[in-house]
């Protein structure tokens, strides 16, 4: 325990006395942090970075449920832990400056949407929270430091993965913090600022502890330091043996200390540290932090579970919670209490003897103790000792006072009292370190029933660092997020369902344009609704209708250079993959329920494979890049028989399907006619009747993952893709069709893309094993405002709580349930710009024109394809 300063101000200035006095790290090995606390031994930590839950949106049935699975974490807890909670304020400088330097056909939409971030930081504080566990390793009783080291390292990670899944059980995931992740946290606990604004690079760590050497050496196999000073010591005994004046000469030679190597503590040092009897000022390389601690002094008769999520989401950030959980033995603790009740049982007797009534409380508390002595004794509880401390930041003494004051009449609301740390600010800075060291003391006793009431793992926060604005937390912070972060998320999929009118086409369009700049987006539009933005960003329009389908079924992908030996590759099985799907397309096209029988199929497979036969394509990989056939030459193979031509050896079509598909035969050009040079590229669907919608979807569908395998065969660095296909049900409710769309969610992320899929009908997508591989598939999901008839199928599949139910019945336009892990509220927010792209509401004269062109432009000839259905007249636009 630290004594009390004998100045109104004491200085801890320079590196030396930083080092000595509040930082305790001495090392960082292998997620293990190795702590000096002044004594012979060092002492081992490791540390647990954790998810949360929304508590709040918890059924009471769930929140009861999960309170008595606290119960059980800490009644199975041995050695004592530290709670470390971080309220960190966003820093939304690199999004907004990428938004600025955006200059394109974009960039007054995107300034636009940075101006509207701005304002909604302005209004209130954005908060990312962190929640933390220190895990500490049992003293080691040997005075070894490698054979302590391991000793420790295996004990902390028997404790880390056991206390991950006793977590799990929880409902909360998390990992253990690497050894860069844990300076950054010791960093962020000295001055967070400079944390965000200089975080420490691998070239520093890595030159922790070891002798710089030049960039220009040829970096070969070298030894290490430790085996270098022991052949130069070896090599000086050698030579001292025979000297022996030598020797004596040097003995009486003054031994001159040698300056150590730069060491990971000063990697994280503050240059000085100055305590006040009201707070204690770090100072750093760009400015000073002043730092108060409070602590939980008084408690309330009884609380309610989960009392401190109300405190720990406060809208204030660099707001730092220490919870500091000692389990107490039971001999300990039990005599302490029997001490306690006979005081109380005396105070009780007394009365009766003077005639008067016995104090209420004392009896209330004698019997309070009496059944936690019986709960001790069966092992149903265990007694806890638990200190909670309250860090505030500011960068002024008016900014900490301010921000210390809304925080403490939050606290006082609750009913609770946390007074500040006069004179003790120091120790109470070494008590929200991640160390596991409670400094400042200040503990209370609690059984389990009362310390599970402190539940800290509350919240929803899912943004990252990196990403575009998805919507707003109901308390204000942003929802950031980058599909493609495979360190954060599985894949990039993503679902929503919603009622109609609930918003999930704005949400989509807004989210959609701000991935413009960095990734390709193809939309598959069965309403016409992406219309407007499509004209907006100066994207591609490709019209589907019912005189031409615009797209070539049989198109392949193919280089010249391609090998034999490829056959049995990812490119020669294309082929084969290619030859199935044309069969599901001519099952949705051919077919009254999506399915064909297996003579049918086998009769197309034949026919298929003459086909491309024909053309000179074969299973060999360097024939793929020929001109494929065309819808025409399939019909005139399939019925050749038929017509008495036996060139082709397919037999006779004695099912009928080339009569089928003669009636469709002017809905396939020869050649395709879209050529995909354009960053936003909308299919519409709209005119196709609800027979051909299906066909329509699984031919733009099968026709985009054939351009993202050939953009991977060709082996050039492309940007990511998002399909987004509206209204997913259409191609859902045929059992070919959505195995088909099943297996491209299972692929896609493999690439570069993501699949995002919306629907109004549920039951119908949720209805097929195929749909509930997609929901798997989808890391992200969103639910928005859901309607009565379809909220229990809902509430089923993503196994939703009452109150979340009641939440999605009751939520306004743009409002839903988000996940990537764990369901948060979110809503959908646009900036003006935005909003006037996303309108789905579009003038008939500017609709009826357009339809008009694309009429004209498809009557031209088949072997010049149009251009994309624009008009030559605006070449700008292809």
């Amino acid at each position: 325990m630290f004594t009390l300063p004998r100045t109104p101000s004491q200085m801890f200035g320079g590196i030396g006395s930083v080092l000595k006095s509040f930082v305790r790290v001495r090392e960082i090995v292998d997620g293990v942090v190795c702590l000096n606390f002044g004594r012979k031994m060092y002492e081992y930590r490791s540390i647990i970075k954790l998810t949360t839950l929304n508590f709040s949106l918890m059924s009471e049935e769930d929140q009861d449920a999960l309170i008595e699975g606290f119960k059980g974490f800490l009644n199975g807890l041995s050695f004592p832990v530290q709670i470390l909670i971080k309220n960190l304020p966003y820093r939304l400088d690199e999004y907004l400056n990428s938004l600025d330097k955006i200059d394109d056909e974009l960039s007054d939409v995107m300034r636009d949407h940075a101006h509207f971030v701005r304002q909604l930081a302005s209004r209130r504080a954005l908060i990312k929270r962190n929640f933390y566990i220190v895990i500490p390793a049992d003293q080691s009783m040997t005075r070894n430091k490698e054979e302590a080291l391991r000793n420790a390292q295996t004990q902390l990670q028997l404790r880390c993965d056991e206390l991950l899944r006793q977590l799990e059980r929880l409902g909360l995931s998390g990992h253990r913090l690497n050894d860069k992740e844990i300076l950054h946290l010791y960093q962020s606990s000295f001055l967070s600022e400079e944390a965000k604004l200089f975080p420490i690079s691998d070239n520093l760590m890595a030159g922790a502890n070891n002798l710089m050497v030049s960039a220009k050496e040829p970096q070969g196999e070298k030894p290490d330091l430790q085996t270098l000073l022991e052949k130069d010591e070896d090599y000086l005994l050698e030579e001292e043996k025979p000297d022996k004046k030598r020797k004596k000469k040097k003995q009486k030679t003054k031994k001159q200390k040698t300056p150590d190597f730069v060491s990971v503590p000063e990697l994280i040092a503050p240059s000085s540290i100055e305590v006040f009897p009201w707070a204690v000022r770090i100072a750093g390389e760009l400015g000073h932090e002043f730092v108060r601690t409070l602590v939980f002094v008084n408690y309330p008769r009884s609380a309610y579970p989960g009392w401190l999520d109300a405190i720990i989401q406060v809208d204030e950030p660099n707001v730092d919670f220490s919870l500091h959980i000692s389990p107490l033995p039971p001999q300990q603790v039990t005599s302490r209490l029997g001490r306690k009740a006979t005081e109380f049982r005396g105070s009780v007797l007394a009365s009766q003897r003077q005639g008067k009534a016995p104090d209420p409380s004392a009896a209330i508390a004698l019997q309070d103790i009496e059944g936690l002595r019986e709960r001790l004794a069966r092992g149903d509880e265990r007694i806890f000792s638990l200190s909670l401390f309250v860090q505030v930041r500011g960068r002024t003494r008016r900014e900490l006072s301010e921000r210390n004051n809304r925080l403490v009449a939050a606290i006082r609301s609750l009913d609770f009292r946390a007074l500040p740390a006069h004179w003790q600010h120091h120790a109470g800075l070494l008590s929200c370190l991640p160390d596991g060291d409670n400094q400042l003391g200040r503990a209370r006793l609690f059984g389990t029933s009362s310390a599970a009431t402190f539940y800290p793992f509350t919240g929803s926060d899912i943004s990252m660092d990196s990403g575009v604005m998805f919507g707003v937390h109901p308390n204000g912070s942003l929802v950031i997020l980058n599909p493609f972060n495979s360190q954060e998320l599985e894949n990039a999929n993503m679902v929503v369902f919603a009622k109609s009118g609930a918003g999930k086409s704005f949400f989509l369009k807004t989210v959609s344009c701000r991935l413009l700049p960095t990734c390709n987006v193809y939309v598959i539009d069965p309403e016409a609704e992406y219309n407007n933005l499509c004209e907006r960003v100066h994207g591609q329009y490709v019209r589907l209708s019912s005189e031409s389908l615009q797209l070539n079924p049989f198109d392949l992908y193919g280089r010249p250079d391609a090998l034999e030996e490829d056959e049995g590759t990812d490119e020669g099985n294309f082929f084969r993959e290619k030859i199935l799907n044309l069969i599901t397309f001519f099952e949705l096209l051919l077919s009254d329920e999506g399915i064909l029988s297996q003579k049918e199929k086998a009769f197309l497979y034949r026919c298929l494979i003459k086909t491309y036969e024909n053309r000179g394509i074969t299973m060999d990989p360097r024939t793929h890049h020929r001109t494929p056939p065309n819808m025409q030459e399939f019909f005139v193979i399939m019925s050749s028989a038929s017509r008495g031509d036996k060139r082709f050896g397919v037999g006779e079509d004695t099912f009928g399907l080339s009569d089928r598909l003669e009636r469709y035969l002017h809905l396939f050009p020869s050649r395709t006619r879209v050529i995909l040079d354009n960053r936003f590229v909308d299919f519409n669907i709209r005119e196709l009747n609800d027979a051909l919608k299906p066909v329509g979807l699984f031919l733009i569908t099968e026709f985009l993952w054939t351009k993202l395998r050939q953009a991977r065969q060709e082996r050039v660095l492309q940007r990511h893709s998002i399909i987004l296909i509206d209204e997913a049900w259409l191609l859902m409710q045929f059992q070919q069709g959505a195995k088909f769309l099943a297996a491209f969610a299972r692929r896609i992320r493999k690439y570069g893309g993501g699949l995002w899929c919306t629907t109004q009908n549920s039951d119908d997508f949720l209805g097929s094993e195929e749909g509930r591989t997609i929901l798997a598939m989808a890391t992200m999901k969103f639910l928005m405002k859901q309607d009565s008839s379809t909220i229990e199928s809902v509430m089923r599949t993503f196994r939703l709580s009452p109150g979340q139910r009641n939440f999605l019945l009751a939520a306004r336009r743009g409002e839903g349930l988000f996940s990537t892990k764990s369901w948060t509220p979110m809503e959908v927010v646009a900036s003006p710009k935005e909003a006037e792209m996303a309108n789905t509401t579009l003038t008939l004269a500017s609709s009826v024109r357009s339809t008009e062109a694309l009429l004209e432009e498809l009557e031209l000839e088949d072997l010049e394809p149009p251009l994309n259905g624009y008009s030559k007249k605006h070449p700008e636009r292809a």
